[in-house]
């Protein structure tokens, strides 16, 4: 393949301006063009980095929520179980206070208290734990009916806790006589509490 000579003194001149504007024209379009792509691809590399972004505090989010939503359901559950266990005692005291037995407690009454005291009121107190808890209000001869019914209560196994609440003389207008009150608890899963009225303690 012979070399291409050039020798500007011999006709036919040969012009290569188009050739070099052609090749210019191509760099400078093919400069554009790489500069779009460039321009392009961080426009791209930042849409992407925005979208990680959004995506992770979409997830972050979707945690919390479901943080939120456990505890939530966590303290409902809890709020359920302690609206059962009320629900629960509730009932049991119901129960409790349908079983309770009057004549057993008149009777232990009857027996254990002084002759010269007369129950004048009684109000029994029912929880869902099997506690019996007794108002009793009572009218004696005087202050030593006091001594002796607190007393005559306290040797009995099926009263405990006995406790003087108040008192009031005749002088301050109980024409009966000596009036006080009492409040006690009365045990009525002890046997004796249930023995009959007239057997022996």
């Amino acid at each position: 393949m012979s070399l291409l000579r050039l020798n500007f003194a011999r006709r036919p001149f040969r012009d290569y301006r188009p050739a070099h504007l052609v090749a210019a024209v191509a760099l400078t379009v093919g400069a554009v063009l790489l500069a779009m792509n460039v321009r392009l691809y961080s426009d791209f590399l930042k849409e992407m980095e925005g979208t990680r972004r959004q995506i992770t505090w979409l997830e972050e989010r979707e945690a919390r929520a479901a943080r939120t939503a456990g505890e939530a359901r966590t303290a409902l559950d809890r709020y359920k179980v302690s609206s059962l266990a009320v629900e629960s005692r509730e009932l049991l005291r119901l129960v409790r206070e349908r079983q309770f037995s009057w004549t057993q407690l008149l009777a232990r009454l009857e027996r254990v208290l002084p002759p010269e005291v007369r129950l004048a009121r009684l109000s029994p107190g029912f929880d869902g734990e099997g506690q019996v808890t007794l108002d009793l209000s009572l009218v004696g001869s005087g202050g030593s009916s006091v001594v002796r019914t607190i007393a005559a209560l306290s040797r009995d196994r099926a009263f405990e806790a006995v406790e003087l609440r108040s008192e009031t003389s005749p002088e301050l207008g109980v024409p009966e006589g000596y009036s006080f009150q009492l409040g006690l608890r009365y045990r009525v899963d002890d046997p004796a509490a249930v023995a009959p009225a007239g057997s022996s303690r």
